[in-house]
């Protein structure tokens, strides 16, 4: 079977300093893979080229066979790319629908597709066994309420594979059960998640 995600001999330098150096892995759908390592080991360099954040120096990433356009964060969710940042990225302001559709509806759309965008949020939780409240607002929420909705957001606009940046970093322990619970959800319905982890926290098996 051929693997939903691959990356070929990434090398990336920053100046004399080699961050990536000649990685190549795989990881298929209804898998989680593991990126170990201390701090400083090119984690989240590596992770910010699969979201085209960074090009890489050599190599290259294929998403289901075909070629992903590097440094094009646009191309990496069109090919079904998600990412979870360590530090996450919504307003404290907004409510959880507000957030998830963000970024994905202008202005106008936002106010006008609400209902429609409600029942994608409601339809993603249920199926992912996420539940949250979308009229809550963001700021009102626990850390591992508000990693949920990253979550939700890259569901919502179609992850198949999601990247998850030291994800257990920020949580209590007992939400990072609640997350390893989730991924496995995630899993057991085809995702495939690669999740970098620092080599002294526990994985997510």
């Amino acid at each position: 079977m051929q693997p939903a995600l691959r990356i070929c001999n990434i090398t990336k330098r920053f100046g004399s300093l080699v961050a990536n150096d000649d990685i190549s892995l795989q990881v298929r759908a209804g898998e989680i893979l593991a990126l170990l390592g201390e701090n400083g080991a090119g984690k989240s360099t590596l992770i910010s080229i699969l979201f085209g954040h960074y090009i890489a120096d050599s190599g290259r990433i294929e998403v289901n066979g075909q070629p992903l356009k590097p440094g094009d964060p646009k191309a990496a969710l069109a090919a079904g790319i998600g990412i979870v940042h360590q530090h996450f990225a919504l307003a404290d302001n907004l409510s959880v629908l507000d957030n998830v559709m963000l970024g994905t509806e202008s202005l106008f759309s936002i106010t006008t597709k609400k209902r429609a965008a409600r029942a994608g949020l409601m339809l993603a939780s249920e199926q992912f066994g996420l539940q949250i409240e979308p009229d809550a607002l963001v700021g009102s929420l626990s850390v591992g309420q508000k990693q949920r909705v990253e979550i939700l957001k890259a569901l919502v606009r179609g992850a198949k594979i999601l990247i998850l940046d030291e994800p257990t970093a920020v949580l209590t322990p007992q939400e990072s059960e609640s997350l390893f619970a989730t991924l496995r959800t995630l899993v057991a319905q085809g995702m495939s998640i690669i999740s970098s982890v620092i080599s002294s926290a526990r994985c997510c098996a």
